[in-house]
């Protein structure tokens, strides 16, 4: 008879006991070469000065993307930390692209790598920026701060073009750059143009005794005065003796009659008035801008915006050296570059400072 074999319990399979390998991180042989990269770079950065920066007088207002902004050359002397030491040019003169409405800076190229190298921006159109520098014309594209063409790189001008800045001036009535050849021969760059053409006789003769490839340029007019014209010409502004035996200078309307009119009754040490030619700058706001010591025992220099409606002072910005050049934008904004500084003027009754040169750890320019 058929029986049921017996069931019987299965045995539990071996097991075989697992290692526990502890993994090293791929990583981890690095981490003292980042440790002291960070350490190293870091480090320098942080105990590294900020460059040695200065404002060319040689600033001029342009428009781009329809807003009335300052071309500022600038040089930039020194590098903070190793990693800009690695990368970038120790010594770099600059030109900056920046909005004093705003503060915003557009656009920051670099021009030179030279030691001593100057620029002066003659005249912007739509699209292109011409400078005059130490080495020859310069082209820049006002979108991006792109060089479009230098020196001998200038179709026309070629292996014949000067190094030298007094070669070059602007021609408002033409519209256009005009440009004297090592050999003496006058050339013209229309606005938004790159190309050097040939001029007639009679204006040939006529640029030739404006231009130069021997001479320096001039010494620089005065940036300040102690009276300019008003807006309307026939009224000045003027700063007198402060009345009473008062130490300092105060300011005056001069009426187109001669009476002078008090403007306000602050009294300003070692005061100039800050001009554009022979005009106040400011004006076309309705303020003037004043150089002046901060105090009586501080010789430092300061400047300060006056309302001429009411003779308050309205903003003052502590400043490092005298005022080099002022120049007043078609807002009636002016700009100022005085030493390091490149400051605003704005209608709004500030003096703000613009933000030129500076540079983030890696030496990219903002």
């Amino acid at each position: 008879m058929y029986q049921t074999p017996p069931q019987y319990t299965p045995v539990t399979p071996y097991e075989t006991s697992r290692t526990i390998r502890l993994r090293v991180p791929l990583l981890l042989p690095l981490l003292p070469l980042v440790l002291f990269a960070a350490l190293f770079f870091g480090g320098s950065y942080a105990l590294s000065p900020e460059p040695e920066v200065e404002v060319q007088a040689g600033f001029a207002f342009a428009e781009v993307d329809g807003r009335d902004v300052v071309l500022a050359p600038y040089s930039r002397h020194g590098v903070r930390g190793m990693f800009q030491m690695m990368t970038q040019d120790l010594f770099q003169v600059r030109l900056a692209a920046t909005d004093p409405a705003s503060g915003e800076v557009l656009w920051d190229t670099q021009l030179s790598d030279g030691l001593v190298w100057e620029a002066s921006v003659l005249a912007a159109g739509r699209r292109y920026a011409y400078l005059a520098t130490d080495s020859g014309l310069v082209v820049v594209a006002l979108a991006d701060g792109s060089v479009v063409a230098e020196g001998a790189g200038v179709q026309g001008l070629g292996d014949a073009f000067a190094a030298v800045r007094t070669a070059y001036a602007y021609d408002p009535e033409g519209r256009r750059v005009m440009a004297m050849t090592a050999t003496g021969g006058v050339l013209a760059v229309g606005l938004d143009e790159v190309v050097a053409a040939p001029v007639d006789p009679s204006t040939a003769a006529t640029w030739s005794g404006r231009l130069s490839v021997e001479r320096g340029p001039g010494a620089p007019t005065s940036a300040t005065g102690v009276e300019a014209t008003l807006n309307a010409g026939s009224e000045r502004i003027a700063l007198r003796q402060a009345p009473g035996g008062v130490p300092g200078s105060v300011l005056v309307r001069v009426t187109a009659d001669g009476r002078e009119l008090p403007v306000g009754t602050t009294a300003f040490f070692g005061a100039r008035l800050v001009v554009d030619g022979v005009t106040a700058v400011a004006a076309a706001t309705g303020h003037v801008l004043v150089e002046h010591q901060r105090s009586v025992n501080d010789p430092g220099v300061a400047l300060s915006l006056v309302s001429l409606a009411t003779g308050q002072v309205t903003a003052t910005l502590a400043v490092d050296s005298r005022v080099d050049r002022a120049l007043v934008g078609p807002d009636g904004v002016t700009a100022v570059a005085a030493g390091e500084l490149l400051a605003a003027a704005r209608g709004d009754g500030r003096v703000v400072p613009l933000d030129v040169g500076s540079a983030d750890f890696f030496g990219s320019h903002r």
